[in-house]
């Protein structure tokens, strides 16, 4: 006796009919009657009649009625929890913030989808406070954010440091100076990103530290902060990586790089403690991690 038997008894008593049974199950109505008979010798008796009116259960076919609807449903649920269970095996949701996408995530995902080829990799770009609520909240397993991170939730691991720089006009007398400092931005109108991105948290809180209140407009990306400098609106803050890529698409811009400790960009992969770690993320991860020792 196999559930694919039960399958077929539990389809001819609910369409009381051999034929149409057959035709539900996408089978031919001999197999059906061969599938039948042999559960019958297997068991040793009947389970169906004909009667004047259709198909009845015998005495026997009354009794496996209930345990035949309660085996295929035990059998149906646990065949779909492990596959649920594999199918989660060989899924991965991670994040990225901007600036890291080309540096890690193509390199690293390349690299997993080499060893694990059937696996499924959901990739977002998220800002930096979002990625942290996502994996806090099971969201996604794993998360490529700048820091600082503060939650109790998650674990952390260094992946990167590199430094933060002022987008500025040329012609702006800062244009000049090699480096800059938290208090080159006392007079400045600045563009930071919105609340979401850790940058912006960290510059408030290092004026606030120096005794000012600096003036800015909220960007969207680092695109708009070389904008803003390009046209001598406006000075923004922007990553290593982003600099360097953007730098080269501006006539009227400069960078110049911070020397306070606390304006460093730390990336750092995260992920919840206490969630389990299936054989895709942790994979996933342990390229991540190859990957930022070669950068």
């Amino acid at each position: 006796m196999d559930t694919k038997q039960l399958k077929y008894f539990l389809e001819i008593y609910r369409l009381q009919s051999f034929t149409e049974a057959a035709k539900s199950c996408f089978i031919t109505t001999q197999g059906m009657h061969v599938s039948i008979k042999r559960l019958e010798e297997q068991l040793g008796c009947r389970l169906f009649v004909r009667a004047s009116d259709g198909i009845k259960l015998t005495e026997a076919g009354e009794y496996l009625l209930p345990r035949a609807k309660e085996i295929v449903r035990l059998c149906t649920e646990t065949t779909e929890h492990f596959d649920r269970e594999t199918e989660k095996d060989r899924s991965v949701t991670v994040l990225f913030v901007r600036g890291t996408v080309e540096l890690l995530a193509m390199p690293a995902i390349s690299e997993f989808q080499s060893l694990i080829p059937d696996a499924d990799v959901k990739l977002r770009v998220e800002q930096d406070l979002l990625c942290m609520q996502a994996v806090a909240g099971g969201e996604a397993d794993l998360a490529v954010c700048s820091g600082p991170v503060h939650s109790k939730e998650l674990s952390k691991r260094p992946l990167l440091t590199r430094r933060n720089f002022l987008v500025i006009n040329k012609n702006d007398p800062l244009a000049k100076k090699e480096t800059v400092t938290i208090d080159d931005l006392r007079d400045l109108d600045l563009a930071l990103p919105r609340e979401n991105v850790s940058i912006r948290n960290t510059v408030l809180a290092l004026c606030r530290e120096h005794g000012f209140e600096p003036d800015f407009i909220e960007n969207d990306e680092p695109r708009t902060a070389f904008n803003c400098a390009e046209m001598g609106l406006q000075a923004g803050i922007v990553n290593e990586i982003s600099a360097s890529k953007l730098d080269r698409e501006y006539k009227n811009t400069v960078i110049i790089p911070f020397t306070d400790p606390g304006m460093s960009w730390e990336v750092f992969l995260i992920k919840r403690k206490d969630a389990p770690h299936t054989r895709a993320a942790a994979a996933l991860e342990s390229c991540l991690l190859k990957k930022a020792k070669e950068i």
